[in-house]
């Protein structure tokens, strides 16, 4: 609902209310301009300061906007100007807190929409308006544009994240689209050559302000895809300075945002300032602040690539050290073991085990035929209380018989031990190291004591060892030859 224009008739508060009885009677009989009521005090100046500030606030609440035009514009930490038109003035006040909000730069003769408060400015007699919003006269109309076309790109799903492409990290061609001469080219190449010239800049020219600009830019990102198989651009970077909101328009239009969707390179943007963001920032595959972090983002910075491969450099070295001292360490605990030392010792936990299962054989056959002659002592005693003799003689046949099965039974079981230990000995003695020189095989031995395992350790004029079945032969070595694997 639109506000009503200021009305003083309507205003609230002591600087305009109706006098009273008493001082109508004062007032008539005090028609003589030269002359005062008795008693009367004449008000000061602060406070009819005060009271038409208090009046102001009553009779005009709250905020409204205003249209007009800066003039006089002064700006230090503050802004100070006034707002104009034809027939009228008023001043301008606006405070560094809302100031800061500002994305353009106020300036004499721009046209502006100011929401704000009356205030009167009691020091120096001044009526102005207490800014606390200020845009560009029409600027809200470029808004609303603005968000009713990201609504439908967002819809037809240019700005998805999952259609966003990487770039290589150190890339080796760059395609810069801007303008020619402009300060975001320059601030690209000090970028560019601040970080070690890492890749091969190629301009591609074209008007980044005005009516051609969106049609213009659109044909450039067209230009560097075509020629990408000619020169084989690793991607696009898209930059252009800071400036007002119609400065930059063209980066929300459907044909740059378009050109950066279908591009078959990726696309970082890097236009205007921080508070800048444009529908084609939305829809690049790689965003920054400025043309110049847009840079940083794409240029590898060759002085930290040195040093990301001196570290991972000296961890490759650390890593082939570590293995190699693990394998000499594995290597020394394998030639530290008895059997390596000495191959003829290695037998004789075995020969050991077979004498203790040997032993362990015999004691148990003569443990069965001691039971054996104790039960036929028992029985024989029996047999000699009992004295019948036909019980006594068949009996004694029955004893006779049990005595020969038992000592057949006895000499069977000493003969299957027997056998088995001679099986395990026999196992053992094929097992043998020794076994193995009795059947032709040798052992050869260096200067230390260690087999040699390898060609390599036998250059010529070594000393050697062979130990053969019998005996042990020293040589020396005329010459070696490895067999290819």
């Amino acid at each position: 609902m639109a506000r009503k224009p200021f009305d003083p008739t309507l205003a609230q508060g002591a600087l305009f209310s109706q006098p009273s009885a008493a001082s109508s009677e004062q007032d008539h009989a005090s028609a003589d301009p030269g002359a005062r009521a008795p008693g009367v005090v004449p008000m000061t100046v602060t406070a009819l300061a005060s009271r038409i500030k208090e009046a102001l606030r009553l009779g005009v609440p709250g905020s409204f906007s205003v249209r007009g035009e800066l003039g006089r514009v002064s700006r230090s930490q503050h802004l100070y100007a006034t707002l104009r038109e034809a027939d009228a003035t008023i001043g301008l006040v606006m405070f560094a807190r809302e100031l800061a909000r500002l994305d353009f730069e106020p300036r004499e003769g721009l046209a502006v929409v100011v929401r704000g408060r009356l205030d009167f400015y009691g020091p120096q007699g001044k009526l102005q308006v207490i800014a606390e919003t200020m845009e560009p006269d029409g600027q809200g109309d470029l808004d609303a544009r603005k968000r009713e076309l990201e609504r439908v790109f967002r819809e037809r799903g240019w700005f998805d994240a999952a259609r966003k492409r990487s770039w290589p990290r150190v890339p080796r061609h760059v395609a810069i689209v801007t303008s020619e001469g402009a300060a975001a080219l320059h601030d690209v190449l000090n970028v560019h050559r601040g970080r070690g010239r890492t890749c091969t800049l190629t301009l591609v020219p074209t008007l980044v302000q005005g009516d051609r600009a969106a049609t213009e830019v659109a044909a450039a990102i067209e230009r560097a895809n075509a020629a990408s198989p000619l020169l084989p651009f690793d991607c696009i970077l898209l930059v252009r300075g800071g400036g007002s909101k119609e400065d930059l328009w063209a980066f929300n239009e459907a044909a740059i945002v378009e050109a950066i969707v279908r591009s078959r390179l990726p696309v970082i943007t890097g236009i205007g300032h921080e508070i800048d963001v444009s529908l084609a920032d939305l829809a690049a595959d790689g965003t920054a602040a400025t043309p110049s972090l847009a840079a940083a983002s794409v240029f590898a910075d060759r002085a930290a690539l040195d040093e990301e491969l001196s570290v991972r450099s000296a961890d490759l070295d650390r890593a082939i050290r570590d293995a190699m001292d693990a394998f000499a360490l594995k290597l020394e605990r394998l030639t530290n073991r008895p059997v390596m030392q000495s191959p003829a010792a290695a037998i004789v936990p075995a020969r050991a085990r077979v004498d203790g299962l040997a032993a362990r054989a015999q004691l148990a056959v003569r443990q069965a035929t001691s039971t054996i002659v104790q039960k036929l002592t028992g029985l024989e005693a029996r047999l000699s209380r009992l004295h019948p003799s036909a019980k006594q003689t068949a009996a004694r046949v029955r004893v006779d018989d049990l005595s020969h099965r038992l000592a057949q039974a006895a000499a069977r079981s000493a003969e299957r031990r027997a056998s088995g230990v001679d099986l395990i000995a026999r196992h053992l003695e094929a097992l043998s190291p020794t076994s193995v020189l009795e059947r032709g095989y040798s052992i050869t031995l260096g200067a230390d004591g260690q087999p040699i395992r390898s060609a390599d350790r036998a250059a010529p004029g070594t000393e050697l060892v062979t130990v053969v079945a019998d005996g042990r032969i020293s040589s020396t070595v005329t010459a070696t030859e490895k067999e290819s694997s």
